[in-house]
């Protein structure tokens, strides 16, 4: 089973192949050019690279968000014109749990991805001994140190880079910041992600599969403030 996967949820464009449980190759650049510029080339050049078509994928896979809005954007309209134009099964993965995967048995430490919401807000959930123990959500940095006092945890995602001085603040507690190169999502993590679930025929819908922003963009809340002023 060929598992192609992308992930344009972050500053980091990634796409990976992978057969079964072996990755095949693995793609990524984070620089100033647009996601829309970057991702296709990447594609075309990791599938020649690798001696393959997009023809020879089985099943296609990307991050949902929380994350960019215009990025996920990009990223979901890519993937999701593939698996409608080559008729192939889609498998949409958290970029929260992409992230997690990044530390898979990492067993008695809580992994805490955290992805950058603006306004010292972050999207997270948490996990622990490869079990899901917190949902993805939104809330404010400090809420959740908060909540992770007196336990052993593993900070990742592009919100540490943000946040980093806040979480080091704490010395007294036994908090790490992921080394750079786990940092953030990888495209292999998403796809071996989905290859769990491609084994159960776990599919979703082409047709309705979205981005997951757990809350309004920037712009609709600037335009519901001046909403809120105007009718004052």
């Amino acid at each position: 089973m060929n598992i192609f996967a992308m992930d344009t949820s972050s500053l980091t464009a990634t796409v990976a192949v992978q057969n079964d449980e072996k990755l095949l190759g693995e793609y990524s650049v984070s620089n100033k050019l647009m996601h829309s510029q970057t991702i296709l080339p990447m594609t075309d050049e990791l599938l020649k690279n690798l001696s393959m078509t997009i023809d020879d994928i089985d099943v296609f896979s990307v991050c949902v968000g929380p994350g960019s809005f215009t990025g996920l954007r990009i990223g979901m309209a890519t993937v999701k014109t593939f698996s409608q134009v080559l008729s192939k099964p889609v498998v949409g993965i958290s970029s929260l749990d992409a992230t997690a995967y990044n530390f898979f048995g990492t067993d008695g430490y809580v992994i805490c991805p955290i992805i950058d919401a603006r306004r010292d807000e972050v999207y997270n959930a948490l996990y622990l001994n490869g079990e899901k123990i917190v949902y993805d959500r939104a809330l404010h940095i400090d809420r959740l140190l908060e909540e992770l006092k007196g336990k052993k945890v593993i900070f990742a995602g592009d919100a540490v880079m943000v946040q980093r001085e806040k979480i080091l603040s704490h010395t007294s507690e036994s908090w790490l910041i992921a080394p750079q190169n786990l940092i953030l999502p990888k495209a292999s993590s998403v796809a071996y992600c989905a290859y769990q679930r491609a084994l159960e025929h776990d599919f979703d819908d082409c047709f309705t599969l979205n981005p997951v922003y757990l809350r309004k963009s920037q712009a609709e809340r600037e335009l519901e403030e001046r909403s809120k002023i105007n009718k004052n």
